[in-house]
């Protein structure tokens, strides 16, 4: 029971329901790890906090009994998917609320719930993509309050559906201890994640991460994708535009060759300043690119250099979530 300025709210329960797409064309991925990733999600429980609000969640076994909440929900992208349901509590709180002048406290708790549990579907993308390599989306999702109030909200699709194919390590050796729950819940501990906008480096660092998902199935732009994944990575180690700055820490947190990794950075950057300072032809976007076999070169080598940055952010994110850090620190000797 939660008390407001002038009511008791008695149902404490929330839902979320999230359709979970699976990849198309599937060709190449495997099914077992898709079946691995599925397994977890249905798994997931914890709890975190919005604004002093302890809000748990769990993963709801019988999806079938709140199919009233889940035939809302239309997905429109391909409709390879599988329906998950969380059961959101809100809990532990004296959380008080002023009445909008035309809504009551309930309805007012009711709103602002629904907007801050909204977070909930939107940092489970977060942690799926950076997890799960992009091998599924979430089109959209439902927040959903006493069968008769609910909020449906455009979700995102993941913009970067290929990095697994450059990532064979990810799941060998490298990502013992990594798990779904733990991604999610790295994800939910960080402030930054949950406001407006990223405040430290991790936090600015994963506001332009979320800027790599796209609201529309239509609209999915790998190559910016990539280009922001260079941004998240400059940002995440604070380099200030410099690339050996950038290569040095890199190399230095993820304990790889520095030469082999100088030349990549330093590869990068050269792709990246093309783009930002009109040294690349950019095709329109709604038009048809040239298809000139240089045009494909150039364009095909510096998508690929982006994809390399892309690596070495979620190389970066998931070292920080297996040692639980929110933050870097780099001592540096005077020579």
């Amino acid at each position: 029971m939660i008390h407001l300025t002038d009511c008791k709210i008695e149902n404490s329960n929330f839902y979320v329901a999230i359709p979970i797409l699976k990849p198309f064309p599937a060709e190449g991925i495997d099914e077992s790890i898709q079946e691995k990733i599925l397994s977890e999600i249905q798994l997931l429980k914890g709890s975190y906090y919005v604004d002093g609000i302890k809000i748990e969640y769990m993963s709801l076994k019988d999806v079938e009994s709140c199919s009233h909440i889940t035939r809302k929900l239309s997905p429109s992208r391909y409709g390879n998917n599988r329906m998950f349901v969380f059961r959101m509590r809100v809990s532990n709180t004296t959380y008080l609320l002023t009445p909008h002048d035309q809504w009551s406290a309930e309805q007012n708790f009711i709103l602002t719930m629904f907007f801050d549990l909204s977070i909930f579907g939107f940092v489970l993308a977060y942690a799926l993509g950076l997890y799960g390599n992009g091998i599924f989306d979430i089109d959209n999702f439902i927040v959903y309050y006493n069968d008769v109030n609910y909020k449906i909200c455009d979700g995102f699709l993941n913009s970067f559906p290929y990095i697994h194919e450059n990532d064979e390590a990810f799941y060998g050796e490298g990502a013992a201890g990594l798990s779904l729950q733990k991604t999610l819940d790295w994800f939910l501990s960080i402030d930054d994640a949950k406001s407006a906008c990223g405040k430290t480096a991790l936090g600015k660092s994963l506001s332009i991460y979320s800027r790599m998902f796209s609201s529309s199935p239509w609209d999915e732009d790998f190559f910016i994708s990539g280009l922001l994944s260079v941004m998240a990575l400059e940002a995440l180690y604070e380099s200030n535009g410099s690339k050996k700055t950038l290569s040095e820490k890199i190399s230095s947190f993820l304990e790889i060759d520095k030469k082999k990794c100088e030349k990549e950075i330093y590869k990068i950057y050269d792709h990246r300043c093309s783009v930002a300072h009109g040294g690349f032809e950019f095709p329109f976007k709604f038009g048809a690119p040239d298809s000139s076999k240089d045009f494909k070169s150039s364009f095909d080598k510096t998508e690929r250099a982006f994809e390399s940055g892309l690596l070495y952010l979620f190389k970066s994110y998931r070292k920080m979530i297996l040692e639980n850090r929110k933050e870097l620190y780099f001592a540096y000797q005077c020579l």
